[in-house]
């Protein structure tokens, strides 16, 4: 059957747009499998990343992949605060009321995002004065699912100036206020500077959720 030219350019149009956006949501439909589908990558530890590649999981095609559910993967340069500080406990808990996160588990010191939200190695323990640094995993708005280690940060992006943020930490109970957030690079390693004169609170996550281009990061202080 011949088709005629005025038929044939919205059919070219049709076509050239539908492989247009299966080029962009292919690669975050794959990562977003890849943390679904449940694999076995190899385990860094992410006080190593500059002595170490980023650890890699095989998504459903066979190829190698970068494994965002490990700290170690997060930035594309080492950190340099290394040395993960001494705790007198393993996890703290942090809710944020006004995006309805309730008790949201971390893990000090942690590594592993499938299981629970971490504190960055080296980064300061909640109270003390430095960077309390939180990393927690986020997908595609389709796969949320309250609770789950794999989207527990989702609703993070919404976060606003003035959301309080409660920390229990060893039994003590800290109140921090978002002061600023942000959207910054993927290798923008300045989230985790360690200033001497606040008490501040760091929660990451990437965005756009269910992609690992960037990361949203709101930046908390502890109220006097």
């Amino acid at each position: 059957m011949k088709i005629s030219p005025r038929k044939f350019l919205p059919l070219l149009l049709l076509v050239s747009g539908f492989f247009l956006l299966l080029n962009v949501l292919f690669p975050v439909g794959m990562d977003t499998l890849n943390v679904i589908i449940p694999s076995h990558p190899q385990l860094l530890d992410p006080t190593a990343v500059s002595a170490y590649p980023a650890p890699v999981v095989m998504n459903i095609l066979g190829s190698a992949t970068q494994d965002y559910t490990q700290a170690s993967s997060w930035f594309d340069q080492p950190s340099s605060f290394s040395v993960p500080e001494n705790s007198p406990v393993s996890y703290f808990s942090l809710s944020i009321p006004s995006l309805k996160l309730q008790n949201v588990s971390v893990e000090v010191n942690g590594s592993d995002l499938k299981k629970n939200a971490i504190h960055y190695p080296g980064t300061a323990l909640p109270g003390e004065y430095g960077n309390v640094v939180v990393f927690g995993h986020s997908a595609l708005p389709q796969f949320y699912r309250a609770g789950n280690p794999l989207t527990i940060f989702n609703p993070l992006v919404k976060a606003k100036v003035g959301d309080e943020v409660m920390v229990n930490y060893d039994g003590v109970t800290y109140y921090y206020f978002i002061r600023k957030t942000a959207v910054v690079g993927a290798s923008a390693i300045s989230v985790l500077e360690q200033k001497s004169d606040r008490h501040e609170l760091t929660l990451i996550t990437c965005t756009p959720l269910g992609t690992y281009w960037y990361r949203f990061v709101a930046v908390a202080e502890l109220e006097n």
